[in-house]
């Protein structure tokens, strides 16, 4: 299991596109729109992915000054108001990440989104629309026939049905193991702020969350638990590339938040539900194990009950019960080919004995 990092997570919340000809510059801000983080895309480039990140995070002023000398720069002709150099092409949400079939890479974005609960003054939102840009350039892209037939299927994965993230909770671990980041002592903590905050900045700031006692809100900020995070492999170009900021993690399931009245008090009852990535697929296509040990349709459910009237992690109360359900941990499989109400049961017993890339079997 990976282990914690920092009790603050920073992240962008509302980016702009923005492209020229010759490059795609992305611009993201916190919700305030107070601090700003600028990537910069090639477009030059028919396969390979070139970004760059200066890391530097800039003012509302300082953002409108660069995006000011990059519209005359680019215009035709020097000085000249009619056409612009600087076009905005999208507004978004967050990045789901970077994916290259047989031509150039493309960038997925989220472009429309939906709170659906609050746990300790974190919110949590569903995908609901995506939008997919193709990065090259028209000039110097190299067409190949196949190249739609794979955008087809690729977006058979319907982004907007059941997908969440959260820009400061860590949606892939259960609360219990984002609370432990919590519980460290105040030193490290004000240490940890300290450090994170010279290179980050936090997505609270001039939001007003001040929680009782008046301690900030903090997010939940780990290496996540990449058996629930959806869009790993999309983002692991950029990982090594791009400030921690730009990185949002997605996980696949459910989320919903009822608010209850028990004895005239107020309780939220919240549940989450994550879906593995690793061997998944539809009932009857997949079934059992595979060779990692990873069960198909395996999901970790999480009824999450708190104190409605106290949004902090630090002075409310929480209750938590997490459950863990997936198919039989074996090798088996059901023929569908057949129309039959229950398929017989299979056990293929060629995989444990013949199989050579199962060494610990």
């Amino acid at each position: 299991m990976p282990t914690a990092a920092a009790p603050i997570i920073s992240s962008v919340q509302k980016l702009v596109l923005y492209e020229t000809r010759a490059r795609y510059f992305l611009v993201g801000s916190n919700n305030a729109e107070t601090k700003y983080r600028v990537l910069k895309i090639d477009r030059t480039e028919p396969k390979d992915l070139v970004i760059i990140d200066d890391r530097h995070v800039y003012t509302q002023q300082e953002v409108r000054e660069l995006l000011g000398r990059l519209d005359l720069g680019n215009r035709t002709k020097m000085g000249q108001k009619g056409s612009s150099g600087l076009f905005r092409a999208v507004s978004a949400f967050g990045v789901v990440g970077f994916v290259r079939f047989l031509e150039g890479y493309y960038i997925v974005l989220i472009t429309k989104r939906r709170k659906m609960a609050d746990i300790g003054g974190h919110a949590i939102y569903k995908v609901e629309d995506t939008n997919m840009i193709y990065i090259p350039n028209d000039s110097v892209r190299v067409t190949h026939p196949d190249e739609a037939r794979y955008l087809r299927i690729f977006q058979n994965v319907d982004l907007s049905s059941n997908f969440y993230f959260s820009y400061s909770y860590d949606l892939s671990h259960s609360l219990q193991y984002n609370l432990t980041v919590l519980r460290m002592p105040l030193e490290m903590l004000k240490s940890e702020m300290t450090q994170n905050r010279q290179e980050s900045f936090d997505i609270f700031e001039d939001e007003g969350l001040i929680t009782q006692g008046g301690s900030g809100v903090f997010g939940i900020c780990s290496e996540p638990y990449m058996k629930y995070v959806w869009n790993g492999e999309l983002l692991d170009i950029i990982k090594s590339t791009v400030h921690r900021d730009w990185l949002l993690y997605i996980i696949h399931g459910f989320c919903g938040q009822s608010k209850l009245l028990i004895y005239g008090r107020p309780v939220y009852v919240t549940l989450i539900a994550r879906r593995s990535s690793k061997f998944a697929g539809t009932r009857f296509l997949k079934r059992g194990a595979n060779c990692e040990g990873d069960v198909a349709n395996e999901v970790e459910t999480e009824q999450i009950l708190c104190d409605a009237s106290v949004m902090s992690f630090t002075a409310g109360s929480y209750s938590s019960y997490v459950q863990v359900r997936g198919s039989v941990p074996l090798y088996w499989s059901q023929d569908i080919s057949t129309m039959m109400p229950k398929p017989p049961i299979t056990c293929v017993w060629s995989h444990v004995f013949n199989n050579n890339s199962c060494p610990h079997i």
